[in-house]
């Protein structure tokens, strides 16, 4: 008997609710009744908010995508011109291939000793015993200072040497200082460009000899770039056409050269147009990675990353660079 009383009374609840349905919406065509309207309020105090992130820093240029590319496809591994101004890509060839840098491995050792120095891990003026003697006899003429086990230098020269001259033992000097040994500063480099966003490349060491696991992208070299340009240090360093350089031996004795930069354009070797200025750059001859320079440059008041890895001559790669200078805008 109950059962058929909550039958009946669950019909009498369902019909009732089905009847007002009914007549609330029996001249409506939809289920939204347009008659209706709804004024909204806005609030003038509500935060804004700019938009952020890697793309409003960097160019992007999307994998395979080629520009202006040329006139650069028979002489290079890689060529990328940016306008940075702008975040315009100029010229863009093979600029997410792998390719090896060379001495342009050398800004990034840079980077993390001004950061060393800034930490006061080190001091410009702190001058370091060499404890043993750093060689490289499985590369035929790679550049080396000289210096041997005994000899005292200061990281200031330790810096102008490095960058200037590209001495490659100054890069295990760094290392070894910095981080204990120069494995244990590799892991720091490549822990900084994941920070950075450069993920397509990998350090084996901190000077840039060909190694199968040295390598990088053009594409990350110019990110690399723009990232060693915010050093002060470095900025300083790139500017001197000469620098006058000393250590004492082993012996105690001072010995003292004037360095020059392997920047072709700094050094004045080659002509570069009198609108132009070099803010900031790198240079890399190996077997395997050719002819590299990166740079960062001002052209008529609006600033430009150049990244090319030449595969035929140190002249090709200026002249490549020289005729680079016609795209800016």
């Amino acid at each position: 008997m109950k059962t058929i009383i909550y039958f009946l009374i669950l019909c009498i609840c369902s019909a009732g609710v089905i009847l007002h349905f009914v007549s609330e919406n029996k001249d409506y065509s939809d289920h939204y009744y347009n008659g209706e309207t709804v004024d909204l309020g806005f609030n003038d105090r509500l935060p804004e908010y700019e938009l952020t992130g890697f793309h409003t820093e960097n160019a992007v240029i999307r994998n395979n995508q080629e520009i202006n590319a040329t006139d650069y496809q028979d002489n290079t591994y890689a060529a990328l011109m940016i306008n940075n101004t702008d975040n315009k890509v100029l010229v863009s060839h093979n600029v997410h291939r792998r390719i090896y840098p060379a001495s342009m491995t050398k800004l990034v050792t840079a980077m993390l000793a001004c950061e060393a120095i800034e930490e006061g891990v080190l001091d410009l003026d702190q001058t370091i015993t060499l404890t043993h003697d750093i060689e490289f006899p499985e590369y035929d003429g790679a550049m080396h200072s000289g210096l041997t086990e005994g000899c005292q230098i200061t990281v200031r020269n330790l810096m102008y040497g490095f960058m200037m001259c590209s001495f490659n033992d100054f890069g295990v000097i760094l290392g070894e200082q910095i981080a204990g040994s120069e494995a244990a500063f590799v892991e720091m480099m490549n822990q900084k460009m994941i920070e950075i966003g450069a993920t397509n490349c990998h350090f084996a060491n901190t000077h840039g000899l060909d190694d199968l696991n040295h390598y990088v992208t053009a594409y990350d070299m110019y990110l690399i770039i723009r990232e060693a340009s915010k050093y002060q240090l470095l900025e300083e360093i790139d500017s001197y056409q000469t620098y006058t350089f000393f250590y004492k031996d082993e012996n105690g004795e001072y010995i003292q050269t004037d360095l020059e930069p392997t920047n072709r354009f700094v050094s004045k070797e080659v002509k570069m147009p009198s609108n132009i200025k070099i803010k900031s750059w790198k240079t890399g001859t190996t077997e395997l990675a050719g002819y590299c320079l990166a740079m960062i440059l001002d052209i008529n008041d609006k600033e430009y990353t150049i990244v090319v890895t030449d595969s035929e001559s140190s002249s090709d790669l200026y002249n490549t660079i020289s005729a680079m200078f016609n795209l800016a805008d």
